[in-house]
């Protein structure tokens, strides 16, 4: 969480500081009315290898770090990160569909409010003793399991290695409890993703939300509808279509 964002993702992409301007203001301003600790807001030239579009934040304490991919910006903000790469030797070949991508600055700021919206909900800190809490179990099945000269002779071991052992019982002892378990996170990860969309609309970016969920169902080319039960099941992520009817649903409540 720490090394790879800071040491290993630079080897791949180039990092640059968001240009000043509006939508760097804009950002700043968000920030510090939720009082979190920003402390270096990046843009990241995804655009060369995907026109894939996201904004993520990392850091521990009070060293909190946000990047934004170039894909999500547009007019006179994308022209200035562009005049960046120029400026570092980076070619740039845009397509028409590529000029036809990005969000408003309102729009990117809707974006970060969802995002900052997992951080002041604690969303990042359950995850990760949830995660945490999973790996301990799953290693005291093993521990419990894999010195159990049965289950190596069910499947035609003669000896008792235990790299074979954890295979076996990850696989195959703990099957049951892995679907179970995933599809629990996976609701837990909607409940978390509509909780952090609303938490973007109390802000007063409902509308400029609704406006950038559409462009990035458009831009990643995502499903625009999927079966209800399979997406409960599957998608950590609800479909956007969702996310937007949850949005307005509780613009509606607000104004009753």
């Amino acid at each position: 969480m720490t090394i790879y964002p800071t040491f290993i993702a630079p080897l791949f992409d180039r990092y640059f500081p968001l240009p000043d301007g509006e939508l760097k203001t804009s950002i700043e301003k968000l920030a510090a009315s939720l009082s979190y600790p920003l402390t270096k807001l990046y843009v990241v030239n995804g655009s060369k290898r995907s026109a894939h579009s996201n904004a993520y934040m990392y850091g521990f304490w009070k060293n909190k770090r946000i990047v934004l991919y170039d894909t999500l910006l547009s007019g006179m903000e994308k022209e200035k990160v562009q005049k960046l790469y120029e400026e570092a030797g980076e070619k740039i070949e845009e397509t028409e569909n590529d000029k036809k991508r990005g969000m408003s600055n309102q729009e990117v700021v809707a974006v970060l409010g969802h995002e900052l919206g997992h951080w002041a909900l604690w969303h990042t800190t359950i995850n990760l003793v949830i995660t945490e809490v999973n790996l301990f179990f799953c290693f005291a099945v093993f521990a419990y399991f894999y010195k159990w000269d049965a289950l190596y002779t069910a499947f035609g071991y003669n000896d008792t290695p235990p790299v074979i052992g954890m295979m076996l019982v990850f696989q195959f002892v703990l099957a049951l409890y892995n679907q179970l378990s995933h599809t629990a996170q996976v609701v837990h990860s909607r409940s978390a993703e509509f909780a952090a969309d609303e938490f973007a609309a109390k802000l007063g970016h409902g509308d400029n939300l609704i406006g950038a969920l559409t462009k990035l169902g458009v831009d990643n080319l995502s499903m625009p509808i999927n079966d209800s039960l399979y997406s409960w099941c599957v998608h950590t992520h609800p479909p956007v279509v969702e996310r937007v009817a949850a949005v307005r649903a509780y613009q509606k409540t607000k104004k009753q």
